[in-house]
């Protein structure tokens, strides 16, 4: 019986996918000529490792779940380094993990180009913050691209392997919920087998020590510029519309304003900017396309990141353009946008009065919490905590399904930060309340930064219990394979 062939390694130039954004990146990647692929599972970007997972072995590409964020993003280094293409890829809490490596790694530059997608996660759907990391590009010297759709996240990723290199800085794709879990149409090119040059030695350039480093940050202005020109001759920001409103728009609001400006025929009064290359940004372009307008209506999630810096290139070039976004309460500053805010901002920005809401009558519905799922062991691992300690002990719990421990009938949660923070949080309030504490982690959580705060919490002596829930997986992010267990054909089995 014939096998057959995973969706993403059909290779068949011009063959039509409905891929999901997260699909398109790792698509692209394969077009790409990659070599080593890694990462930590995490909503909304965990289909990226897990489609690397599927079609690893298949594709003769190196990849591995890491044990968290900074490992993975340090063994895609060390891989562009050894002149294999590679990419990382994590939720925008696993970006700040992988920081300290992150912020040295420009400095250094790659050899193979070295892609990092970072997900995004507005409105907090499946996290406990929002987070822009747009605005790492310029802390630490990053090229940062802002797709506004699947088929974008797939051009950008072919192009940012090539920026990367002609640059030789990593490339930070950044993209949100919409695009990870939206579908597209993707035209596949030819797939392009792993390439690997080898390591070539250069101390001087590969150990940052003072002396060097100081050398090394220098040669970074130079990089950037490389990049600016690359970014700014790119396909990756145009305009459409004569009209004397200017939308300023990136990410998945881009979308949502090409859609409405088409769909309400806007053109004559409308010029939509989509701006897909968020640092360096194209200051002349977006200079030249402010001063036609009348006014500016920036369209953007989370911070006004892009807001502020075209603001400050209407201060440093004369311009008077009336710039109208986040700063002067055209959108919140919080959540996901959807099109009925952004219509209602163009709306006020023309003149037009925004028609009243017809919201339908639905029957009211009880809430439903996030629960543990239907015969999950943790239930009765809450439970037997609470028997034993009671209502008087304090309750610290982990990122993950630990953190279900929250609310009735369990109420086995008092506070919650990150990840390996339970153990972290629990030690220090015993030794300052002298209560006793309970701090509950899952198996996955404990290798991945669980390991440091327990062997912490040990060496001051503290009054806390520590509870690792072994879920033999990484739970719930999709199952993925844990580090305490053998893996057979992707399938994690116990070792025993």
């Amino acid at each position: 019986m014939k096998m057959k062939t995973d969706p993403l390694l059909i290779d068949v130039e011009g063959h039509r996918e409905l891929l999901l954004g997260n699909e398109a990146i790792v698509r692209a990647a394969l077009e790409s000529e990659v070599a080593f692929a890694a990462g930590y599972p995490g909503t909304p970007s965990s289909e990226i490792t897990d489609s690397f997972a599927r079609v690893a072995d298949s594709f003769g590409l190196h990849f591995e779940y890491s044990v968290n964020e900074k490992i993975s993003l340090e063994a895609a280094f060390a891989a562009s380094l050894s002149g294999a293409r590679a990419i990382c890829a994590m939720k925008h809490l696993g970006l700040m993990y992988a920081g300290d490596p992150l912020s040295t790694i420009p400095y250094i530059g790659v050899r193979a180009g070295l892609v990092i997608v970072s997900a995004g996660d507005p409105s907090c759907r499946t996290s406990p913050n929002e987070q822009d990391q747009r605005h790492l590009g310029p802390k630490l010297h990053l090229p940062v691209l802002d797709p506004r759709s699947p088929r974008e996240a797939y051009e950008m990723t072919r192009f940012a392997f090539e920026l990367s290199e002609q640059s030789e800085l990593p490339v930070l794709i950044r993209i949100t919920t919409r695009v990870c879990h939206t579908r597209g149409v993707i035209d596949y090119g030819r797939l392009s087998a792993p390439k690997v040059s080898g390591f070539e030695k250069d101390p001087k350039r590969l150990v940052p020590i003072p002396i060097n480093a100081r050398k090394l940050r220098v040669e970074i202005e130079d990089r950037l510029q490389t990049a600016s020109r690359l970014m700014t001759e790119s396909a990756f920001h145009y305009i459409r519309g004569n009209g004397r409103l200017g939308l300023l728009a990136t990410g998945s609001p881009a979308s949502f304003c090409l859609d409405i400006v088409s769909d309400r025929q806007l053109e004559d009064k409308v010029s939509l900017y989509t701006l897909g290359t968020v640092y360096p940004l194209p200051e002349q372009s977006i200079a030249e396309f402010v001063s036609r307008m009348d006014e500016i209506l920036v369209v953007e999630e989370l911070s006004p990141y892009l807001e502020k810096a075209v603001l400050a290139i209407c201060a440093q070039e004369g311009i008077r353009t009336k710039i109208s976004g986040k700063l002067s309460g055209h959108f919140p500053m919080p959540f996901e946008y959807d099109p009925e805010l952004i219509t209602k901002a163009i709306n006020r920005c023309l003149g037009i009065a925004s028609k009243p809401e017809t919201v339908p009558e639905y029957p009211e519905t009880p809430p439903r919490p996030p629960i543990l799922c239907a015969g999950c062991s943790h239930r009765n691992s809450f439970i037997a905590a609470k028997m034993v300690f009671g209502e008087k002990h304090l309750y610290f719990n982990d990122i993950g399904c630990y953190t279900l421990g929250y609310g009735p009938p369990l109420d086995t949660a008092d506070a919650l930060l990150s990840m390996g923070a339970a153990f972290s949080m629990a030690s220090a309030a015993s030794r300052v309340t002298g209560q006793k504490t309970v701090a509950f982690m899952g198996d996955s959580t404990f290798f991945h930064s669980g390991m440091p705060p327990l062997l912490n919490a040990i060496k001051e002596d503290c009054d806390m219990t520590a509870v690792i829930l072994d879920n033999q997986v990484t739970a719930m992010t999709g199952f993925q394979e844990s580090p305490g267990i053998e893996v057979v054909d992707q399938q994690p089995v116990r070792d025993v």
